[in-house]
């Protein structure tokens, strides 16, 4: 018996055994941390480039919506400034809610904003119907370099393309439009 007693045997055995189920465990639960990250950065990925996916529709239908307005012979935006892109659309991009209840929409979901009606300073009457479009994200995500997340949403206006001849940044009465862009807000 090589100079040892059976049970000294029997517990090597056992505690040999132990060893290699304590070190097979800790391996699956390093992988496990692995894929679980892996799946945490394929899922922000993923909603990345589904947010990408809408907003390039709505710039799509501003290209469309531009377009009718020139054909109608106007050269003025300004009716389309600030309004409901999603309303343009005969199916809306999926995740899109409507217009916001509760001021954001549910996590992942898309909504139109309105701005608030009345002459209080804050916007007029005939400007009823204008706001921003909003993405609340699921998780933190960098859309077209801004952060967002479930606690800050993003937020974008339609907006009027313009050539600024004065370079003040801003859309006078003399500057031709050319049509219409989805802008940060």
């Amino acid at each position: 018996m090589n100079g040892r007693y059976p049970q000294d045997v029997a517990t090597g055995a056992a505690n040999s055994r132990r060893l290699r189920l304590a070190v097979g465990i800790s391996i699956l639960l390093v992988l496990a941390w692995m894929l679980l990250d892996s799946l945490e950065r394929q899922a922000v990925e993923a909603e990345k480039q589904g947010a990408r996916l809408v907003l390039n529709q709505i710039r799509s239908m501003l290209v469309v919506k531009g377009a009718e307005v020139r054909l109608s012979g106007q050269s003025d935006f300004s009716a389309q400034a600030r309004a409901n892109p999603f309303e343009w659309f005969e199916i809306p991009p999926g995740g899109y809610e409507g217009i916001c209840s509760s001021g954001t929409p549910a996590s992942g979901q898309w909504c139109f904003k309105l701005l608030p009606a009345g002459n209080n300073g804050y916007k007029k009457n005939e400007q009823a119907g204008q706001g921003r479009v909003i993405f609340r994200p699921n998780q933190p995500i960098t859309l077209e370099d801004r952060p967002g997340s479930r606690e800050a949403p993003l937020a974008w206006v339609v907006g009027i393309e313009f050539r600024d001849r004065n370079g003040n940044g801003r859309l006078d009465s003399d500057e031709p439009q050319s049509g219409l862009k989805l802008e940060p807000d």
